[in-house]
Formats: C-alpha cells, sequence, structure tokens
C-alpha cells in the first residue's frame, strides 16, 4: 500500500481539475468558492457546523425507531379500517414477492438513512470532544460515499402524494409515527444542510497529526504549480472523496496510492469511467421500456382487478384535479429518468468525438443530473405504502405489479452510472492528460 505525498497549500476544483490557488483559501461565512471554469461549489462554509450538525443527527436519531416502528396513518372507507407503519410498506412489497424492489425500499428508506445518521453523530461526537480514533476517516469517508443513498426527505414527499391519493376516498387519520417521521426528516436534511465537509476534514486531519498513532507525512509543494493550471499537468491529484491535493505518480502493478487524509483509494481519473457509465446508461434505456409500458400497480375493487402504468397514475391526477402532485411524479418518474439517461448520452458522445464546446454547461448539466437522481425512487415510494395502507380485504386492495422491479433497476442503474461518470474528462479534452484513464 503505497501512499501518496500530500502537497501544501493548493486548492483545487474537483469537477475540473483546475488549480485555483497556491496559497491558503480563507471562505468567510455565508460566501461560496466558485471555480470560475465550471462553475462546482468548492467551499461553502457553514457557521458553528461542528454543534449544529451534531445536535441535529442526535434529534434525528432520537426519532428514527419512532418513526418508522410507530403507527403512521389510519385509513377508514365505508366501515373498513386499515392501517401500517413505514416498515410495513417495505414488508407489504416482500410479501407480495417483489424482493428486489423491498430491498432497494429498506436500504433507501431505512437501513442507510440509519447509518447516515449514525456515521455523522459518531463523527461529530469525536471531532467536538477532540478526540482521535484510527477508523474515524474511514467513517466519514463511508458517510460521503452513502450520503445520496440516503431517501428520507423522499419517502416524506412519498407519503404527503399517498394522503393527497388516497383522501377522496377514505377518511385519513394521522398517527405519531407521521409526526416523528416528519420531525426525522426536517433533523436529515438540516443535518447535511449544516455539514461542512471541508471543515470537517480538516479538523480530521489536524486530529491526525496531533495524534500519537499518526506516522507523519511527506508534504511538499511541487515546482511548476500555477493558478489556472490542471491539476493532473502539473503532477497533482486530488482525493475524490476527502479532496485532499497530493503529489501523482504511477503506481506499480499491484499497488495502490491510498489518500494521506481519508486513507481512500486514490486515481488520477475514475478507472474505466467512460465505458462503465455507456453500460449501465444502456442497461437503464433497456430497463425503462418496460417500466413505462407495463403495469406498475394493481388495484382490486371487489374482486375485480384493474392494472395502472406509470401514465396512468399520473393521469389520474390530473383529471381528480391534483395536478400539482400530477406534475411532481410525472418529473421525477418520466422526466427525471429520461434527462438523465440524454444528459449522460450527451456527456460520453462529448469524450467519444472530442465535442469540448459549452463545457461549462455541459458540467452544470451533469451536476444536475447528480443532484435529481434520486428523486426517481418517489413513485416505488408511494407504491409501497399503497401496498401496506390500502388493504381492505374484498373491498378493494392495492398491490406492486411487474414494472415496479424494471423501474427500481433503472433508478439504480441511472444512479451507478452517474456515481461511475468523471467529468474531468471532459476538461482533459481541452488539454489532454496522460494519466488520465478514460476507459
Amino acid at each position: 500500500m503505497d501512499k501518496s505525498t500530500a502537497v501544501n497549500e493548493v486548492t483545487v476544483c474537483p469537477g475540473c481539475d483546475l488549480i485555483l490557488a497556491t496559497m491558503p483559501v480563507e471562505v468567510p461565512f455565508d460566501s461560496y468558492l466558485l471555480c470560475p471554469r465550471c462553475g462546482f461549489t468548492v467551499q461553502n462554509p457553514r457557521k458553528n457546523t461542528l454543534n449544529r450538525t451534531l445536535a441535529l443527527s442526535l434529534t434525528g436519531l432520537l426519532f428514527f425507531l419512532p418513526a418508522h416502528f410507530m403507527l403512521l396513518l389510519q385509513l377508514h372507507a365505508v366501515g373498513f379500517l386499515d392501517q401500517g407503519t413505514v416498515f410495513d410498506s417495505i414488508s407489504a412489497v416482500y410479501r407480495q414477492r417483489y424482493v428486489f424492489v423491498s430491498i432497494m425500499v429498506l436500504c433507501t428508506a431505512f437501513l442507510i438513512p440509519l447509518l447516515k445518521l449514525l456515521l455523522l453523530f459518531t463523527v461529530s461526537l469525536c471531532l467536538a470532544g477532540r478526540t482521535f480514533v484510527r477508523s474515524l476517516p474511514t467513517l466519514f469517508r463511508w458517510y460521503c460515499h452513502i450520503e445520496e443513498w440516503g431517501m428520507t426527505e423522499v419517502f416524506l414527499l412519498g407519503i404527503l402524494i399517498t394522503i393527497v391519493k388516497m383522501n377522496p376516498t377514505t377518511d385519513i387519520a394521522y398517527a405519531p409515527g407521521f409526526f416523528c417521521f416528519v420531525a426525522l426528516s426536517l433533523a436529515l436534511v438540516g443535518a447535511v444542510f449544516t455539514l461542512d465537509k471541508h471543515h470537517y476534514w480538516n479538523l480530521i486531519e489536524r486530529l491526525q497529526h496531533e495524534s500519537q498513532d499518526h506516522d507523519g507525512e511527506n508534504r511538499s509543494t511541487p515546482p511548476q504549480v500555477r493558478p489556472m493550471q490542471s491539476a493532473l499537468d502539473a503532477g497533482l491529484v486530488q482525493c475524490h472523496t476527502c479532496h485532499k491535493v497530493m503529489r501523482y505518480e504511477e503506481p506499480a502493478p499491484g499497488h495502490l496510492l491510498h489518500c494521506p487524509r481519508c486513507e481512500g483509494i486514490v486515481h488520477a481519473r475514475i478507472p474505466r469511467s467512460v465505458s462503465t457509465t455507456w453500460a449501465l446508461v444502456l442497461t437503464a434505456v433497456i430497463f425503462l421500456i418496460p417500466a413505462n409500458l407495463l403495469p406498475i400497480m394493481q388495484v382490486d375493487f371487489l374482486g375485480s382487478p384493474q392494472k395502472s402504468t406509470i401514465m396512468d397514475g399520473i393521469i389520474y391526477f390530473f383529471q381528480s384535479g391534483s395536478s400539482g402532485v400530477g406534475l411532481v411524479i410525472f418529473t421525477a418518474s418520466v422526466l427525471v429518468p429520461v434527462f438523465k439517461v440524454v444528459g449522460l448520452v450527451l456527456l460520453l458522445y462529448s469524450i467519444h468525438f472530442n465535442r469540448w464546446s459549452r463545457l461549462t454547461q455541459k458540467t452544470m448539466m451533469f451536476r444536475f443530473i447528480e443532484f435529481v437522481g434520486r428523486w426517481s425512487m418517489l413513485d416505488i415510494f408511494v407504491i409501497s405504502l399503497l401496498c401496506a395502507l390500502v388493504d381492505f380485504g374484498f373491498f378493494t386492495r392495492i398491490t406492486a405489479a411487474p414494472a415496479a422491479t424494471f423501474f427500481t433497476f433503472v433508478v439504480l442503474a441511472t444512479m451507478f452510472a452517474a456515481i461511475s461518470f468523471d467529468p474531468r474528462i471532459l476538461w482533459d479534452m481541452v488539454n489532454p492528460q496522460p494519466g488520465g484513464d478514460k476507459e
């Protein structure tokens, strides 16, 4: 295992690999450090980030189990009563033998949000108490990796859409679990908003240096480094997770470079980025067809089954007067997956055919693709909730249908495609780098 050599006082844009400064950059609170080339937010300092994040993550942990296991809603319809918890929505889909869908809902709505809160609380507590343990960088690195996979706020929107959908035909009573889930969602969103990752990594690095277990690291400023130069062109590389800048030398066969701060594996560019992204995008295209053509939900009313596709559900909301909800579902379930596929194909096309015009707009489009990808799970969450809450026996019952599995695959493939794509390769076309690994 090879350790890279850290570099003092060099600030590099993670979005396009541009060297922004060769001296320390102090950004005041409520200000931003933006890359002038690609518009990436390099630094966004948060006031009192440590205490606020610690308090909000603890609040989230306190509300977590009640939010998932206490009664969420009660539905009354023509003498029938059905009720359920958030966790019931997972088990209901599993009982209907949609195992993959239930696993995805379990991970994104329960396991990963819980892990996010535990990791964030543990790291914040250690930093607040100035206590360094060897696993601290690893814990925060894992938080950074799983952050976008926790979808509590998306699930909350799914609950609200379920309420709007069922309100005309049933009487809905709000149970304590609903209010706990709202509190949990607000705490999680607040914790993510107040978290200053740049400050956290600097604190972790400072504790590393003060720790007796720290081995020390070779730090230097390499020659011929100037602002507005590509980092890789200057012999530098940036850790993809914690954005630590270090010298780059091609590792010997069988060896890997590791970041001296977060201990993650360092590559000049994400290995096989373009080929992996192509494979995942094509996979998403293949699954998009059955996801939109096959029924995604089935309603059994007095023994008569009625199946509906994604578009059928959207049309229902527009016809029932809930055009705002219909627009939200149409955006999350139709526009967002198609936009992600078309956008990633455009980026891959630009790389293959060396189309380097409008790179700033293309990079900003990629960041938008990263941001909106998780919201495509909205339809799956709504279906899982309906399966748990609408089971009135012979009178009416809602179950998942085959398109739910295909649509879940689409969400998974497009999210992994965005993760595997390295936007710095777009800017390498302007000044090709021998160390970049596109394929």
